[in-house]
């Protein structure tokens, strides 16, 4: 690489910048598009993902606690499935189940008022 001076430093900090941002664009671009969303994985791969053991994964999938889709003797999970699954086993913090015990009250009371 070239010797950088003084002089030419708005110049590389501008090139710095635009690369930069083409970067960040790009990021989001594969952010947004989710290549992986129609990943199929094998039960070892989903076992990974979730960093549980095959035997958990078979239980759950036996409860019917987990997506999976079949094709006759194999199992096979979607990587968005189980990531919105994990997402939705989400448990709210003790703020959010109080605000929402408050919304809950305010609403009672509006409703005897009427």
């Amino acid at each position: 690489m070239d010797q950088i001076t003084f002089e030419h430093l708005p110049t590389v900090v501008g090139e710095i910048r635009e690369r930069l941002l083409r970067i960040e664009e790009h990021l989001e671009n594969l952010r947004n598009s989710d290549p992986s969303s129609k990943h199929l994985m094998t039960i070892s791969e989903a076992a990974l993902f979730l960093s549980l053991s095959t035997s958990t994964i078979y239980s759950k999938v036996c409860k019917m606690e987990i997506p999976v889709h079949k094709q006759g003797k194999r199992l096979y999970f979607e990587r968005s499935e189980l990531y919105e699954w994990i997402k939705n086993g989400r448990r709210k913090t003790a703020e959010e189940l109080h605000q929402e015990a408050e919304r809950y009250l305010k609403s009672a009371k509006m409703r005897r008022r009427r």
